[in-house]
């Protein structure tokens, strides 16, 4: 498949994604003027970069950064690397001076800020073709191009207040300097704010994700904890570049259309009522649903959300707007179920999915998610959920109780399958973990394994692996063997409540950010391969996402 751009007309990103979604192994290049990175792909995953990229990404610099090596070492190692002719990586490994494990998760990152900053070369050009020209990998190491993507997006909201990595931050000289409340890692931000060094030193210095970083200054920025030098005036609580019109626009078109049915049936009167309590009950009510209603124009409920928000002085994402609307929906499709019942219910959600299937070019993306939320309330299953939801007290976290929820029904879906699918979802949210936390993600996992009441009927005999054929084999012998009746949602509702806690911890840990990321690469993956299993998804979203973790749970 030979291909040449350039990212004006075919962004990088998209090319990326193409090939990871096309499972393709070959070697993707891009170059400008300056600079040459070839990005080598086998069946669609990142498994080497190679090229003159930045000093603060060399594997050395990052070894160093994060404590592995000393400078004296290194240097001795880029010595004897040259001298033999041989990776530094595998040098080192030789001489035991860094583990496989730790010099793997370093290579990824790696991997992952190379690619992540050619995203933003806007002169560049590209080329790809298949086979891999003899290259072969020493240390065996991937990375999901997709998670990748989605870490781009991401970025993006962060430009309003890092438009570069030459931006330098200072501490702000009115913050009251007695008080600690910010996290470690955001802490040793803190620390290194000297009024000299830019972001790129930062990221050199910390050895933290480019990602990881902007999370941190944008957090610290929002808090008026730090001011970026040279700005005349204090840092305001505005949302950077997230654009609160286009998901209110959305949002309001389908709670009108919602609302429309309802009158019909109910008044307007009751129809408002319902939704008015269909806000309250949202756990985004406080933060940025309180201003809103059908009865004023679209202009005025996004001005006093804005101001609302501003006043908060918290920071908002896409994801939370988009969670606050939809539980708004879920749960007046709720109020609708419980008085028109099923086929007028179901109705409603079909004429909003085909409404969303009319917007501009521009909210198509957004829209289509929204579409493939929404499918679920076709089915009678979840409006029976829906309806549960609504007859429950104001308060409840994220709209849908967890209690309450219908369960997806796996009865058609093989234990095999449940079983790898699980596999992988483990592997996504512990190598977001590992990033963060280093081998600590590992010990999680194995803790909240052990701590299963299905430890020793099922889950001792389950090992996270690369290749998890051998899991589904070990695990009906030990059923077998055991004289176990298990049914297909025994090993859902097992393995759901140990991915639920995997991400409770890296919510607790990480903020719930970096868990909205992760659930945002589950559904990605999702959608190219599991995509029987969505449904389970909105379960942990709902449980999990965007609302504060509690240790245990």
């Amino acid at each position: 498949m030979p291909l040449n751009g350039d990212v004006t007309t075919f962004p990088l990103a998209a090319i990326v994604q193409m090939v990871h979604d096309e499972r393709k192994t070959g070697i993707l290049t891009v170059s400008t003027p300056r600079r040459r990175i070839g990005i080598y792909f086998r069946e669609g995953n990142i498994i080497h970069v190679r090229g003159n990229r930045d000093k603060e990404l060399h594997l050395g610099a990052l070894l160093k950064a994060n404590n592995l090596i000393s400078e004296d070492r290194l240097e001795d190692m880029l010595a004897v690397s040259k001298a033999m002719e041989k990776r530094l990586g595998t040098v080192l490994l030789e001489r035991e001076y860094v583990e496989l494990e730790r010099l793997v998760s370093i290579i990824q990152l790696q991997f992952k800020e190379v690619v992540s900053t050619t995203f933003g070369w806007d002169d560049a050009k590209f080329t790809y073709k298949d086979g891999l020209d003899g290259y072969t990998d020493e240390i065996k190491c991937e990375v999901d191009p997709a998670r990748l993507v989605l870490e781009a997006k991401k970025r993006e909201e962060f430009k309003g207040i890092i438009p570069n990595d030459q931006v330098v931050f200072q501490i702000n000289p009115k913050v009251d300097t007695t008080k600690s409340v910010h996290a470690a890692r955001d802490l040793r931000v803190l620390l290194l704010l000297d009024g000299r060094r830019t972001v790129a030193q930062l990221i050199k210095e910390t050895g933290y994700s480019r990602l990881g970083m902007y999370r941190s200054l944008s957090k610290l920025y929002a808090q008026n904890a730090i001011v970026r030098k040279g700005d005349d005036r204090q840092p305001t609580k505005k949302m950077g570049t997230l654009e609160l019109s286009p998901i209110t626009t959305l949002y309001w078109n389908l709670l009108q259309l919602v609302m429309t049915d309802l009158a019909e049936e109910l008044g307007a009167s009751k129809a408002a009522s319902s939704l008015e309590k269909s806000l309250r009950q949202s756990a985004y009510y406080e933060r940025f649903l309180k201003p809103f209603q059908l009865n004023q124009d679209l202009a005025t409920n996004i001005n006093k959300m804005e101001t609302l928000i501003q006043q908060q002085g918290q920071a908002l994402t896409q994801n939370d707007l988009v969670n606050g609307f939809n539980q708004v929906l879920v749960l007046l499709l709720g109020e609708q179920y419980q008085f028109l019942g099923y086929k007028g219910t179901r109705s409603t959600v079909q004429r909003m999915r085909a409404s969303l299937q009319k917007v501009p070019t521009t909210h198509q993306t957004l829209a289509q998610a929204i579409s493939r939320f929404l499918a679920h309330y076709e089915n009678e299953d979840y409006l029976q959920g829906t309806k549960q939801v609504a007859s429950t007290q104001p308060g409840v976290a994220s709209g849908i109780s967890e209690a309450k929820s219908p369960q997806p029904t796996m009865s058609n879906t093989s234990g095999t399958a449940i079983v790898n699918f699980y596999n992988d979802m483990f592997r996504l949210v512990i190598s977001d973990l590992e990033q963060e936390v280093g081998a600590k993600a590992r010990g999680l996992f194995q803790g909240l394994i052990r701590s299963s009441n299905q430890y020793n009927a099922l889950l001792a005999h389950f090992e996270m692996q690369d290749s998890p054929d051998q899991n589904p084999l070990r695990l009906k012998e030990s059923v077998k063997t055991g004289g176990l009746k298990v049914s297909g949602q025994d090993l859902v509702q097992t393995f759901q409540q140990v991915l639920r806690g995997l991400l409770l911890e890296e919510s607790r840990l990480l903020g719930p950010k970096a868990t909205d990321l992760t659930v945002s690469r589950l559904a990605e993956k999702m959608n190219t391969s599991h995509t029987q299993f969505k449904p389970l998804l909105d379960q942990l979203t709902a449980t999990v996402v965007s609302k504060p973790a509690k240790t245990g749970s």
